[in-house]
């Protein structure tokens, strides 16, 4: 496997505690948010994962017979994701480029983007969601897991109290050099735009 990346944030720093802290920072959310799209694997599935990480949720699809290919650009991620999923599966791909410089075929039943697009600008990000969505087969599906935007009618206190829980992680990450400075984004707008209908959406509330 080469895990020589073209252009990537570094993760090199955060790489072995990655999965623990988000773990840890969202009181298990972010796991159960990650591993809410099994229920829509089946045997022979081909899944797309961009911005794949450490892969602890990937496990699973292999046990449910998926065809997997993961994006992840950073070496150190990536050794991590290979020793987790050769523990289980012998067939797997792993692409250890950045999900932009990959050419789109629409191939895939499902593309998983799980807390990947929010590492993006918001003057980049929509694009890199336009290319994600060329990866999807006619009648698959995207599945995004991320921050949760406050609802239009959201009250001051439950505005604030998302602010105050996103910006210190999004500031770490900014200071890191691993993530933008943005808001909360919502993708639900751009993906209608490109012809999706939201089937769900879900909150995994942290408290």
């Amino acid at each position: 496997m080469n895990t020589q990346p073209i252009d990537a944030p570094s993760y090199r720093h955060v790489a072995a505690v990655y999965d623990a802290l988000a773990s840890a920072y969202s009181l298990g959310a972010i796991d159960r948010a990650k591993a809410s799209h099994h229920t829509l694997i089946k045997q022979g599935d081909r899944v797309l994962y961009a911005g794949a990480g450490c892969g602890r949720e990937i496990v699973s699809a292999l046990q449910r017979g998926a065809e997997v290919t993961c994006v992840e650009p950073c070496p150190a991620m990536a050794m991590r994701l290979h020793r987790r999923l050769s523990a289980v599966a012998d067939d797997f791909t792993i692409v250890p480029r950045p999900i932009q410089s990959i050419p789109t075929e629409p191939e895939y039943d499902l593309v998983v983007a799980h807390f990947f697009l929010n590492i993006f600008n918001a003057s980049d990000m929509p694009g890199v969601l336009d290319h994600l969505c060329g990866f999807v087969r006619p009648g698959g599906r995207i599945v995004i897991a991320d921050f949760n935007p406050a609802p239009n009618q959201a009250g001051l206190l439950n505005r604030a109290a998302r602010w105050l829980y996103y910006r210190p992680l999004n500031v770490a990450g900014w200071l890191l050099h691993i993530c933008a400075m943005h808001r909360i984004y919502d993708y639900a707008p751009l993906l209608i735009e490109h012809g999706f209908t939201i089937e769900s959406r879900e909150a995994f509330r942290v408290l």
